[in-house]
Formats: structure tokens, C-alpha cells, sequence
């Protein structure tokens, strides 16, 4: 994984700034954190999403631990990025207290 796939992790702040391949930053907020087949994935969405009309759509990033500190990572097997975003769909569908309505579909960061 490239440098610029990585975010460094900051849950206490809730904001996430992520840099694309282009150099362009873009800031997320902190949904859920999971654990699926050994590996831990979090669930983002936009920071700047309209709160009126709620997210509708959300990012899976990986853990990976880069010179023993906690980093964020892109996942780049299809597979997985599926079942983890299926894993967080299910957890949403369980949160009725959540306050993101309507988050039907994930969606990749570098797209």
C-alpha cells in the first residue's frame, strides 16, 4: 500500500484526514470500528455530509500496524471490502439510536 493510502489514526478527535493519490485531502468522520476474520476495519463517512439529508454512503478503511503505530489503509481485495462493508450495514441495521439514516452503500475512498 502506497503512503498516500494511509491515514494516520486519531478516534479520540473523530475527524480522519485522508490524502488521495493526487495529493487532495479530504476529512471523514468516525462511524464504527469492527473486528472481521482477524483484521479490524472502520467505517467512515464525509465530514461534510449535509446533516439535514443525513450520510449516504460510507468508506472501509483497514487497521495495519506501520513501525508499531496504528495506521488506516485502503482495501484493495474486492472481496473483502465487500464483506467488511456488509458487516457494518448489518451492525447499522442493529443501531436504531445511530444518527445517519439512509446509509445503504459503501463507497472507496480513491475511486
Amino acid at each position: 500500500m502506497a503512503a498516500n493510502e494511509e491515514a494516520f489514526l486519531d478516534e479520540d478527535e473523530g475527524i480522519i484526514e485522508l490524502e488521495d493519490e493526487e495529493g487532495n485531502i479530504t476529512r471523514f468522520e468516525f462511524v464504527d470500528r469492527a473486528e472481521l476474520n482477524g483484521a479490524v476495519y472502520y467505517a467512515l463517512i464525509p465530514a461534510d455530509y449535509d446533516e439535514e439529508e443525513g450520510a449516504s454512503e460510507f468508506v472501509v478503511l483497514k487497521e495495519i500496524i506501520t513501525d508499531g503505530e496504528p495506521m488506516l489503509a485502503t482495501v484493495d481485495d474486492d472481496a473483502e471490502y465487500n464483506a467488511a462493508g456488509e458487516m457494518f450495514l448489518q451492525r447499522f441495521a442493529e443501531l436504531p439510536e445511530l444518527d445517519i439514516e439512509d446509509l445503504e452503500k459503501f463507497d472507496g475512498v480513491n475511486e
